[in-house]
C-alpha cells in the first residue's frame, strides 16, 4: 500500500530523515512515534506530497508519489498537526469546498456519512470559529475521509483534547483501520496504545518497526514509556 524506499530528507546541512525504508499495509493503526524532532511529520509530509525528498522513492499502490502525484494522492487523506480550517465557514460550507475539490458528485450524502463518523452532525450548520478544539479536530478528519481515502495519516490527532474527545478519536482510528490503512503520528504514547504496529524514528533515522506486541515486550511491565525510553537508549549505545 506504501513502500518507502530509502528516503532522505535534508534541510540545509539538518538530515531530517536518514535513509528510511518501509512498508506498510491495510487493516492496522501504525502508530509513528519519537521524540520532537525526530522526522515523524517531515516523512507524513513526504508520503502525502507536501514536499520532495532529497533522494529515496515513495509508492502509493504502486503510483509514484513524485512521477504519478494525482492518482498516488487520490488514495490519502491527511490532517496536519496545525490547523487547515477556515473560521469564518460554517462546518457544512467547509466539508462541501472540500468535497467539490474531490469533484465527489454527491457530495450531500459524503458529508452526511462523515459527520456521523466524526459526530458532529450538531455543529454542521455552525461557523467553524465558534467550535471548541475538539470539534475543530473531528472536522479536520471528516474533511480527511470525504472521498472514503483507502489510507488516512493523522499528525497528533489528540494533541489538546480532552479525556472522551481522545476516546471517540481513538475508537475511529480503531474502526476505520480495518478495512483500511491508519498512520498517525504522536508523542503521547498512551496514544499510541490503539496501534497494531509501531514505527519509532530518532534524530531521522528509523530505530523500531515491529508489533505493538514486541514492543511492550521490550519493557518487562508492558508500560510504553518504559519500552520506549530502552530502545531509544539501546539504540543511542550502538552508536
Amino acid at each position: 500500500m506504501i513502500a518507502i524506499q530509502r528516503v532522505t530528507q535534508k534541510f540545509d546541512k539538518k538530515i531530517a530523515l536518514d535513509d528510511i525504508s518501509l512498508e506498510l499495509n491495510s487493516g492496522e493503526v501504525i502508530a509513528l512515534i519519537g521524540e520532537n524532532g525526530a522526522g515523524k511529520s517531515t516523512l507524513m509530509r513526504i508520503i502525502c506530497g507536501y514536499i520532495k525528498s532529497t533522494s529515496g522513492n515513495i509508492k502509493i499502490f504502486n503510483h509514484d508519489i513524485e512521477t504519478d502525484r494525482i492518482h498516488a494522492l487520490l488514495h490519502i487523506g491527511y490532517v496536519p498537526e496545525i490547523s487547515s480550517l477556515y473560521g469564518d465557514m460554517t462546518v457544512f460550507d467547509f466539508l462541501k469546498w472540500i468535497a467539490k475539490l474531490w469533484n465527489i458528485s454527491d457530495f450531500n450524502t459524503a458529508i452526511i456519512e462523515a459527520a456521523q463518523q466524526m459526530q458532529i452532525i450538531d455543529v454542521l450548520a455552525d461557523k467553524i470559529e465558534t467550535l471548541s478544539k475538539g470539534y475543530k479536530k473531528r472536522v479536520e478528519i471528516a474533511s480527511a475521509i470525504l472521498h472514503r481515502p483507502k489510507i488516512l495519516i493523522l499528525d497528533e490527532p489528540t494533541d489538546g483534547l480532552d479525556p472522551n474527545q481522545k476516546q471517540h478519536i481513538r475508537d475511529f482510528m480503531k474502526s476505520y483501520a480495518k478495512d483500511n490503512l491508519v498512520l498517525v503520528s504522536t508523542h503521547v504514547l498512551e496514544d499510541a496504545g490503539i496501534a497494531n504496529r509501531v514505527v519509532m524514528l530518532s534524530h531521522g533515522k528509523l530505530i523500531g518497526n515491529m508489533t505493538m506486541k514486541d514492543f511492550k515486550k521490550i519493557s518487562k511491565t508492558g508500560n510504553l514509556n518504559d519500552a520506549f525510553r530502552i530502545l531509544s537508549s539501546t539504540k543511542k549505545e550502538k552508536k
